[in-house]
């Protein structure tokens, strides 16, 4: 008997060494949960509207049927295009990702209805109408996260059907699965480090020779002349500066009044490429004022500068 005893428990011994591992190798399991919305408690917020005279107001009832879930389902018994709409409390089990489905009962009095889930809408409307009364099978509406305990499940009727005679809406069962849920698809990710290098650059060019008219003796006048300075620069700031433009010289003579130069821009502070500068010239001869035959001229000096390069 004794050797008996000892041969039972070594047989056991072996079956449970065999046994495969659970807990941290095994897949977690799936979650579904079926809600019965019918035995649910709603909230009705509903709209008094009137028809052919009546006054009639919007209810929930519960409706019994051997065809249904659970032999019954919850009607919105709505009359009215209004607004109104059901809230129904159902209670989360476990938190999850979840692919959420209805099942919606049909009728020739059922409207167009719309779901919605703590406020967000639950797929796209769906038309309740049908010729006989029955019941979907549970339609996809997407997937949802939903944390463990209370959540709002609403249902609007939002049209119908020109064929429906009424705006009634209904459903019968409500299904939470996880294994539904659409799973983000897989992605693998790398970076790469790209640049360019831009070198120190600072650009000054002048548009050309710059020649007033000819200058008229014996009449007191302003002459004028223009070009235009192109400025490039990668520098944090930038200055453009002229040296003093003096005096106009011919030879041994030189213009008693001094050449005016006046720079449309002298100062950056980011870097520019290719901005064009206008540059006016003026010189002022007196009535009086001897001039010599030949060409007055000078040599003005243009400077690109910068303190942060």
């Amino acid at each position: 008997m004794k050797l008996a005893i000892l041969l039972s428990a070594a047989i056991v011994a072996l079956v449970v060494a065999l046994q495969p591992a659970t807990a941290v190798d095994d897949a977690p399991n799936a979650r579904v949960q079926l809600i019965e919305v019918e035995q649910q408690t709603p909230y009705l917020e509903s709209f008094a509207g009137v028809t052919a005279g009546t006054a009639t107001t919007s209810i929930i009832r519960r409706v019994a049927g051997v065809t249904f879930s659970s032999q019954a389902y919850a009607q919105f018994d709505n009359h009215n295009g209004d607004g109104s709409r059901a809230t129904f409390p159902i209670e989360v089990e476990d938190g999850d990702l979840y692919g959420i489905s209805a099942a919606f009962v049909k009728g020739p009095n059922f409207g167009v209805v719309q779901l919605a889930l703590d406020g967000r809408p639950l797929g796209e409307p769906f038309d309740s109408y049908a010729a006989a009364l029955g019941v979907e099978p549970p339609r996809p509406l997407g997937t949802v996260a939903l944390a463990e305990g209370k959540h709002m499940l609403t249902m609007t009727v939002v049209g119908k059907n020109t064929a429906s005679t009424d705006w009634l809406g209904g459903i019968d069962l409500l299904v939470l699965d996880s294994t539904a849920a659409a799973q983000p698809t897989p992605t693998a990710v790398a970076t790469a480090d790209v640049g360019g290098t831009v070198p120190p650059t600072l650009s000054l060019s002048l548009g050309g020779p710059v020649a007033f008219e000819p200058f008229v003796a014996g009449v007191a006048r302003e002459y004028s002349a223009a070009t235009t300075a192109n400025v490039v620069s990668t520098a944090g700031d930038t200055a453009l500066t002229v040296s003093d433009p003096g005096r106009l010289t011919n030879g041994a003579f030189q213009l008693a009044q001094p050449l005016r130069v006046e720079l449309g821009r002298t100062a950056w502070s980011a870097p520019v490429s290719n901005e064009s500068v206008p540059i006016a010239f003026k010189q002022a001869i007196g009535a009086n004022e001897p001039l010599r035959t030949g060409r007055y001229s000078k040599t003005l000096t243009f400077t690109l500068s910068t303190t942060n390069p």
